[in-house]
């Protein structure tokens, strides 16, 4: 029987997604050599990501996440935004959307805008084992991985995967293309990281964000990486309480808001990461027998 997918992709981050609810068999499509022929752009359908979503006890689906290179990681917030959505338009008047991910449980709010949602990505891990990376640091200054040119120290943390931000004066001259891979494999990062290299404005209302994500490469846009780029621009000052603690963070692909109020201060959510953005379908099909082999 064929196997039906939907293509989705949250400001160009894009995304095949198949529905393993009712059949758990279609899990396969995780196994790394189906999955890096499906998401393959000359040979397969092409994506950045596979989605696979499961049956599951607490949430409404469990997401499976699955990376252009086979590797499998805990979190995706383009991603968990596009589900969020379809979740919605399987029961719209559910009050939140429940994804169960290797990561945690996250929780997606409806907007006045039908095509925008909110996503509760849950607390950053601020520490050095939670990112993790190699050594004992202060993750807000970390200057052990700082290859490349204009690059001084960067902040890490996790958002169920590794990020490490690299603030800098103008993040459209760093050769992303070219440093990119060997920042993501430096040791400093054990389980390997997603890199972001980011501008923030002279009126500190919102960043630019260029990002390498691990696994895949250069993208147009990644939620984890926009909102590991809020936490450590609030957590250095860059941005901040003025802002009620939100930011928006601008990639090639488009906007996200970000909103963080760091624990004790009072604001919305605290001490959690709230992410608003769109989310879209832009077609649905069938997988041929050669690509599921």
């Amino acid at each position: 029987m064929p196997v039906k997918f939907r293509k989705m992709f949250g400001l160009g981050n894009d995304f095949i997604v198949i529905d393993a609810r009712q059949d758990s068999k279609l899990s396969a499509a995780a196994e790394p050599r189906r999955a890096t022929a499906l998401t393959d752009r000359k040979t397969g359908i092409g994506c950045d990501q596979l989605i696979i979503l499961e049956a599951c006890e607490d949430a409404m689906c469990r997401m499976r996440i699955i990376n252009a290179d086979g590797s499998e990681v805990g979190a995706c917030g383009n991603a968990t935004r596009c589900i969020g959505g379809l979740l919605f338009q399987e029961k719209p008047d559910a009050p939140e959307a429940t994804i169960r991910t290797k990561a945690g449980l996250l929780r997606c709010f409806k907007c006045e805008d039908p095509d925008m949602i909110t996503v509760d990505m849950g607390e950053p891990g601020l520490k050095w084992e939670q990112v993790p990376v190699s050594k004992e640091v202060d993750t807000l200054h970390c200057k052990e991985a700082c290859e490349g040119p204009g690059l001084t120290d960067c902040a890490c943390c996790s958002m169920g995967n590794p990020h490490a931000t690299f603030f800098v004066d103008d993040c459209e001259k760093v050769p992303l293309q070219e440093i990119g891979h060997d920042l993501e494999h430096h040791a400093f990062f054990p389980e390997r990281c997603n890199v972001s290299v980011v501008t923030v404005s002279k009126d500190k209302k919102s960043i630019r964000m260029r990002v390498w994500e691990r696994g895949t490469g250069i993208t147009l846009a990644c939620g984890t990486g926009a909102c590991a780029t809020a936490v450590n621009a609030i957590r250095r000052g860059y941005v901040g309480k003025a802002e009620n603690y939100t930011t928006e963070v601008k990639m090639d692909g488009g906007s996200l808001v970000i909103t963080y109020a760091p624990p004790g201060s009072g604001g919305e959510k605290e001490g959690h990461v709230l992410m608003t953005g769109r989310f879209d379908t832009a077609f649905t099909g069938e997988i041929p027998d050669s690509l599921w082999g």
